[in-house]
């Protein structure tokens, strides 16, 4: 069974607990904690990015090569 935990997930808590720890007013925090999920957001998009980046070379490039050499043998 594949399980993926991602670390920024495990550490939302902690990150919420430290900006409620700290001293500021409510509106300040929330917009702390919403320019977190924002920075999470993109981070999660650009692996995400990366990973079809990947797959799109794996059957573009390399597949079409293997069959290729795979043909002279």
């Amino acid at each position: 069974m594949n399980r993926k935990i991602s670390k920024t997930k495990a550490n939302e808590a902690f990150f919420n607990a430290r900006l409620d720890a700290i001293r500021m007013s409510s509106h300040e925090r929330l917009r702390a904690k919403a320019s977190l999920a924002r920075a999470e957001a993109f981070a999660d998009a650009a692996v995400a990015i990366i990973n079809l980046i990947k797959r799109l070379t794996k059957v573009l490039v390399l597949r079409p090569y293997r069959r290729l050499t795979a043909s002279f043998n």
